[in-house]
């Protein structure tokens, strides 16, 4: 999986994207400044978005929705989902009888994220181990359980101490103490399968270009969505992970856990209209890139006024002074899907004072 930032084919459709975060579709605008919904997935932020080798058939998020585990056609994988980073690749399903992995049906966290559970069912291919727990920090294997029986659907229960499977004619619940069947039934108990909840959040979201869903996953906390399939206009398959808004959210905030500062407002670039937030941000304020050390976020989000509100942060600068730059934007709608920059504000971070480096500050640095 390459994790890349592909703006260029949203921005021909008048929507903004990035692989880091991002939040928007243009043509959503009217139903939103009339008084639609402002919580829930309809107005929800794509947070991070992942560039895949492959289609992804199963997709889990960790309950905090900071890792993701994505079945392949040929792999089974776990990422890192704010960097795009490759933690970890586990060996999947085999069987003596091939020499390939065998598909994967289901993949699950378990509630504290620190077991990941995955299913395989392949109809005439014997398998190993139907059902495989893993440690997905380390990659380790930490049963092998089901045998051949071949397994569909996986789902942990709410203590997190046993996982169960619907494998071969019914379902059963496997200490993971001991890896023991404790407990058999029809089917998996009723709440436990999040597919329903994960398939009406996709419904709602404000984007209805993206095209079908190959998999999705809904995080225990019901906040983060990840969505994979391959819109028409991208040449590779991708992971959108979204995160709802709630209603004790604002858009106008500062990013998660971090104090509110004031601002520097500074006088706006030549130009100012544009189809796409983002890319338009990037081009006038991403000038310390290509620094290898640098690290760039963007989010973007549509405000109550209707007004988008892009914050794009630049990080670990190759400053003597300067730590980071901050910078706030506000589009506002124009005719014919464009947006035009009205306001651009900054604030940094210092190395050395008057602040603290991780405080943020519109003071001169020392």
């Amino acid at each position: 999986m390459v994790f890349r930032e592909r703006l260029d084919a949203w921005a021909r459709q008048g929507a903004g994207r990035h692989a880091i975060a991002l939040g928007l579709v243009a043509g959503i605008l009217p139903a939103l400044a009339q008084g639609a919904t402002a919580a829930g997935w309809q107005a929800a932020d794509i947070q991070h978005e992942l560039e895949l080798e492959e289609s992804a058939t199963q997709l889990a998020l960790s309950p905090d929705g900071t890792r993701l585990a994505s079945a392949e056609e040929s792999t089974l994988k776990v990422w890192e989902v704010a960097s795009g980073r490759l933690i970890r690749q586990l060996d999947g399903h085999r069987s003596p009888e091939v020499e390939w992995t065998l598909p994967v049906t289901g993949l699950a966290f378990s509630p504290d994220g620190s077991v990941l559970a995955s299913t395989s069912w392949n109809p005439g291919v014997v398998p190993k181990a139907s059902l495989k727990l893993w440690d997905p920090a380390t990659g380790k294997l930490l049963h092998s359980l089901a045998g051949s029986l071949g397994c569909r659907e996986v789902a942990f229960t709410a203590d997190g101490e046993s996982v169960w499977a619907a494998c071969g004619r019914d379902a059963q619940r496997y200490s993971l103490a001991t890896g023991e069947a404790v407990e058999r039934a029809e089917q998996i108990p009723e709440g436990l399968l999040t597919a329903s909840a994960a398939e009406a959040a996709a419904d709602e979201l404000p984007m209805p270009r993206q095209g079908p869903a190959h998999a999705l996953a809904l995080s225990e906390a019901g906040e983060h969505l990840a969505w994979a399939g391959r819109p028409a206009t991208y040449p590779a398959p991708i992971v959108r992970v979204w995160r709802r808004e709630t209603d004790e959210q604002d858009a106008s905030a500062e990013p998660a856990g971090e104090t509110a500062t004031e601002y520097l407002e500074l006088d706006l670039p030549g130009e100012t209209v544009a189809r796409d937030p983002v890319t338009l941000a990037r081009e006038h304020y991403s000038r310390e890139l290509p620094n290898p050390v640098t690290v760039e976020q963007i989010e973007q989000r549509m405000l109550e006024s209707g007004e988008v509100r892009v914050m794009l942060t630049l990080s670990n600068l190759k400053d003597d002074a300067l730590r980071a730059w901050r910078y706030r934007l506000t589009f506002e709608p124009r005719e014919e899907s464009l947006w035009e920059l009205v306001r651009v504000e900054r604030k940094h971070q210092c190395w050395r004072g008057p602040t603290e480096p991780e405080e943020w500050t519109t003071q001169l640095c020392i």
